[in-house]
């Protein structure tokens, strides 16, 4: 697992599983969260959805 996808990751667990955010978040929230650009972070999300970790909604990022 990338850096920046362990730190996403973390940050679920320790949100009860939700996040937020989505690949449609603009950019200065996704800095201020992670401190990572927007582009990095959707290497993240896709990275863990590739591992079946997580679900993407409308509303945010879900723990599965």
């Amino acid at each position: 697992i990338e850096p920046n996808a362990e730190m996403v990751y973390k940050s679920l667990v320790e949100n009860e599983g939700f996040l937020p955010l989505t690949d449609k978040s603009s950019p200065d929230l996704i800095y201020k969260q992670f401190g990572i650009s927007k582009k990095a972070f959707k290497r993240s999300i896709g990275a863990l959805y590739k591992q079946r970790k997580i679900t993407i909604k409308a509303d945010g990022i879900k723990l599965t």
